[in-house]
């Protein structure tokens, strides 16, 4: 058996009782696992133990208690991928493994959601024009860059960049957007809280918010610093140069697919394009999201749509209700500066996608990975 690791993990799946599970294992292996019907294992030493590992674990008696203990499935499987008694390495697998899971990622992407709204609550319409806004402004910049006459002849180039675009911007906003622990989440904290306060850790990258212009950190009153300010904008990129890759590598992937879908039914179809490299447009959409797009809604998100517009709307609503007539009643001037405001959100975040489809494009350009054939 080549991978002693996805046997054991198998049989820790589906245990065979009554049968000895050591027969899967590779003849070479220095230890055995020995199945029983209660699912109790145990590791054995096939070779005795020479002096090193004597002075590692005592005399000989202490050794044979040592090597005759039942150990967990986790221990064996750890053991059998060549590590050792190392908790917190075991731990850091389970969580790995646990954030697999259909469950946990939706409840994961709730999460993030709820402290989103809660930040900002706009949001989720927010989130509608940002898709809405990528695709049509990628194809205005295609238009603009290659010209009208040119969309047909270089489709092959607009449409994989339309689908990154769509994924690339609305993951750039979310990865980057201003977030903060609703109340539910802060009810359950101070239970947790109570329940186990010896467990309670906190962990550095709680200190870090997901945007660097933020006035507070997820609890919603501590004040970030100038140094996790700082890491808000390097922490993300990691991630966006995945995302990256990932869109890049899909939408180019996809536009392969279709090209060679009308190759074949469309042999004499007269192409102007060359084929677009895609590791290496790949590696360009990630490194464009990580520091440009990192850039832009960083921000966007922080400074202009908060501060600029937010607070700019906020005084003029709080003039016009001291102008108000009427308590009960909203006063139709506050209805068109609310009509007003979605106004100007849009049109900034189009100005914010027209000049990343802009600057992606031309970059494409210059580094040669989106060529006319001669």
């Amino acid at each position: 058996m080549k991978y002693p690791f996805v046997t054991a993990f198998f049989l820790v799946l589906f245990p065979q009782e009554n049968s000895q599970c050591h027969a899967f294992l590779p003849a070479s292996s220095s230890r055995t696992l020995e199945c029983s019907t209660n699912r109790q294992s145990k590791v054995t030493l096939m070779n005795s133990p020479n002096q090193n590992d004597l002075s590692e674990f005592g005399n000989n008696s202490t050794w044979n208690e040592r090597a005759s203990q039942p150990e967990s499935d986790a221990q064996i499987i750890y053991k059998l991928r060549g590590g050792g008694d190392d908790t917190h390495n075991r731990k850091k697998l389970a969580n790995y493994l646990s954030a697999l899971s259909p469950y946990n990622a939706l409840h994961s992407i709730n999460e993030g959601y709820n402290q989103r709204i809660s930040a900002d609550p706009e949001f989720l319409s927010k989130s509608i024009f940002e898709v809405i806004i990528a695709a049509s402004t990628q194809f205005i910049a295609e238009v603009g860059r290659r010209g009208r006459h040119r969309i047909l002849p270089e489709i092959d180039f607009v449409v994989p960049a339309i689908l990154t675009a769509v994924f690339g911007k609305y993951y750039s906003m979310w990865t980057v957007a201003r977030t903060q622990e609703s109340n539910a989440d802060k009810a359950n904290e101070k239970e947790n809280s109570v329940d186990d306060d010896a467990s309670a850790t906190t962990n550095w990258r709680d200190k870090v918010p997901t945007n660097a212009f933020q006035p507070t950190l997820l609890d919603g009153v501590t004040t970030p610093t100038l140094s996790s300010r700082i890491l808000a904008f390097l922490l993300p990129m990691p991630q966006l140069f995945r995302a990256g890759v990932i869109a890049s590598t899909v939408g180019y992937g996809f536009a392969s697919f279709l090209i060679r879908m009308r190759a074949m039914f469309l042999p004499h179809y007269a192409v102007a394009t060359q084929p677009v490299s895609i590791p290496l447009a790949a590696i360009y959409t990630g490194v464009f999201m990580a520091f440009v797009s990192n850039i832009r809604y960083q921000l966007l998100q922080g400074i202009v749509e908060p501060y600029m517009i937010d607070g700019t709307f906020v005084k003029l609503e709080a003039l016009c209700n001291r102008r108000k007539n009427s308590p009960d009643t909203i006063p139709k001037s506050i209805e068109y500066l609310r009509h007003l405001k979605k106004l100007v959100i849009i049109i900034v975040r189009y100005g914010n996608g027209l000049l990343g489809s802009w600057i992606a494009i031309g970059g494409m350009k210059a580094c040669g990975l989106q060529k006319l054939k001669e």
